[in-house]
Order: structure tokens, then C-alpha cells, then sequence
């Protein structure tokens, strides 16, 4: 299992933090997510069946830039 800090810029109330929260979960391999507002960050636990690009991928896809 890995954990990383994925940096989340465009975020601005509840609901995108619900978006990204979401749009990551829905990833097969996703154990945890946490998105932190204030911090602009999602950090997430996922095992080998999801890569840190598809993570990135979905963030993009709700409409916000991740690194």
C-alpha cells in the first residue's frame, strides 16, 4: 500500500473537495482519500492496481489541475 500527497489547485468550497473526494474513490485500487481544502491537497492510499497518473487523471477530469 502507498501513500501520497497530491497537490490539488482550483479548489474552492465543499463541493469541489466532494468532486475530487469522490472522483478519486470511484478508482479501483483506492483504499482512503482525504482532501484538505485550506492545504490544497488530496492524500490518498492505493494499492498497485491504480497508478499515480490515473489519480492525476481524475482530479484533471473534475476539472482541477493535480500534481
Amino acid at each position: 500500500m502507498q501513500e501520497k500527497v497530491f497537490n490539488v489547485q482550483g479548489m474552492k468550497c465543499k463541493h469541489c473537495v466532494m468532486s475530487v473526494t469522490e472522483a478519486v474513490e470511484d478508482l479501483d485500487g483506492v483504499e482512503s482519500v482525504s482532501v484538505d481544502l485550506e492545504k490544497k491537497t488530496a492524500t490518498v492510499k492505493f494499492n498497485d492496481f491504480v497508478s499515480e497518473a490515473d489519480i492525476i487523471n481524475a482530479i484533471k477530469e473534475e476539472g482541477f489541475q493535480a500534481s
